[in-house]
């Protein structure tokens, strides 16, 4: 089989010449955002974590600078899944990869699907399930640090599925919020200001320091945390603090991999659903570092949507 990928990291073409790969359908990055709905995509995250599935530790590595990881997970509407990506912060996009679905029974690879476009969708809908967890459905303010591609998605399915007043944004650059607070209809505003204004805050950035300021935050407010794993470092001690307690989207991963929850009590979405309560301080605080679960969620509403089995 031979696939050719785009200096973007677009899957452009394909040959098979193998016949377990005689079937294989590939799904690029523009079919993926045309096909995503961001209310079913959310049913089916929380389908996925209450059902059975297997998800495998990620294996990892920061080579030069850059991250690099596979991650492998089993569900039986699916089969098997293993998606290789990678955290590339000299290029652009930054986050490139592909998910790789193969048919536990014939063994036969059923699709290759862009990864970055899964992974944004699947990390946004996981946010917002946290979020209806914590918060319901109304947000009077929402405010989003960062302005890449995880920002993007967030505001694609934030914006979809929640009753929201203000949207605020904060970046480092602001030329780069530019179009986004066009599209959304959103105001830019200063780090303080949204971080003492929001009444959720998502962190969505590479910042190997505190973007969430705890001392600013109004009691009650949500901080979502969606930044890349260590040296990624989106919350300050304050923060932490105040929260007590964080919903997770794997416990395993978030203690592996990020100090953002460090040395305080840890629920996962899956517990959360089936009823176990984080006793939260006087904030909420949900911290995601990613799963193979949400890829399997991503990937089943994906297939479903494009008439695949």
């Amino acid at each position: 089989m031979l696939v050719l990928i785009n200096e973007q990291g677009d899957i452009i073409s394909y040959r098979a010449d193998i016949p377990w790969c005689a079937s294989l359908l590939i799904i690029g990055r523009e079919e993926v955002d045309s096909v995503v709905d961001p209310q079913g995509l959310v049913e089916d995250i929380r389908n996925v974590y209450l059902s059975q599935y297997i998800a495998f530790e990620r294996v990892s590595s920061i080579i030069s600078g850059s991250w690099f990881g596979i991650m492998r997970g089993f569900h039986e509407e699916l089969g098997f899944l293993v998606k290789i990506v990678g955290i590339f912060p000299q290029a652009y996009p930054r986050v490139k990869g592909v998910v790789v679905v193969i048919d536990h029974v014939t063994g036969n690879l059923k699709a290759l699907i862009d990864g970055y476009s899964l992974t944004g969708w699947r990390t946004a809908g996981a946010s917002a399930l946290a979020q209806i967890i914590l918060g319901g459905y109304s947000i009077e303010t929402l405010g989003i640090i960062g302005a890449g591609t995880q920002a993007l998605y967030h505001l694609r399915v934030f914006t979809k599925l929640f009753r929201i007043g203000r949207i605020l944004i904060s970046t480092r650059s602001p030329e780069k919020a530019r179009d986004l607070a066009r599209e959304f209809g959103a105001e830019q505003v200063s780090a303080r200001d949204l971080n003492a204004t929001a009444t959720t805050v998502i962190a969505a950035t590479n910042s190997s320091e505190p973007v969430v300021i705890g001392d600013l935050l109004s009691p009650g407010s949500i901080v979502i945390s969606v930044g890349a794993p260590k040296p990624v470092r989106e919350l300050d001690e304050r923060t932490i603090q105040r929260a007590g307690c964080a919903l997770v989207d794997t416990r395993q991963g978030v203690l592996e991999e990020s100090d953002d929850v460090k040395g305080i009590e840890v629920v996962e979405i899956g517990e959360a659903l089936r009823g176990k309560r984080c006793v939260f301080r006087d904030i909420k605080l949900y911290k995601s570092v990613g799963t193979s679960i949400l890829d399997i969620a991503g990937a089943i509403h994906i297939l479903r949507r494009m008439g695949v089995k």
